[in-house]
């Protein structure tokens, strides 16, 4: 009969994903894992695997703890154009207090890993296409309430707010000032005009 894990492994993968956020893959030891975490190597590596499984578990779990709330208006507001304003202030906000020099953990790792990890950019590539189907469905609503027009091109705009959803994230991690961000949300929301 196999023992009870004797630690929480929500507390485990937050902490972990502190540091891959924080230092990206390459830059963080097991050493920093361990520190992080409070687990010891044998644990880790039994109950995760390496470093690599360990990083994968924990961008799961950062789609479903962060970015799933990032974007939750996109998909849970009836007024579709004010779901994507409301995001767009959102990630703004985040950007400048809570994420500044933080970015996001899946664009960053996208960013590192993905131009020689298969496995990386198939993680992200998903990810762009759920933000990308969300901005479609606040989209859709919009064109419906009238609130956008009807001649707008709504697989080619989704494309673009998912990408610069990005951009903005991007933007906070190079910790660009408040008005240089403010132009970019302006100009990214005048697409919807």
């Amino acid at each position: 009969m196999a023992r009870p894990r004797a630690f929480d492994e929500e507390s485990v993968l937050d902490n972990a994903m502190n540091v891959f956020w924080h230092k990206g893959f390459e830059a963080t030891s097991v050493q920093d894992l361990v520190n992080e975490t409070g687990l010891n190597r044998a644990s880790m590596y039994a109950s995760f695997g390496d470093k690599k499984a360990l990083f994968l578990k924990v961008l799961d779990h950062y789609t479903l703890k962060i970015s799933t709330v990032r974007f939750a208006k996109l998909l849970e507001m009836a007024d579709g154009r004010r779901a994507i304003c409301e995001t767009f202030e959102d990630i703004m906000r985040v950007g400048l207090t809570d994420g500044r020099n933080k970015g996001c953990l899946m664009v960053n790792s996208g960013m590192e890993l993905a131009p020689h990890d298969p496995e990386t950019a198939a993680i992200a590539r998903q990810s762009f296409k759920r933000i990308e189907l969300l901005f479609v469905d606040a989209l859709v609503r919009a064109q419906a309430q009238k609130t956008i027009s009807d001649g707008k091109n709504i697989r080619a705009l989704s494309r673009f707010l998912a990408g610069s959803a990005q951009g903005l994230q991007l933007m906070a991690r190079r910790a660009a000032d408040d008005a240089t961000m403010r132009d970019f949300v302006d100009v990214v929301l005048s697409t919807l005009d």
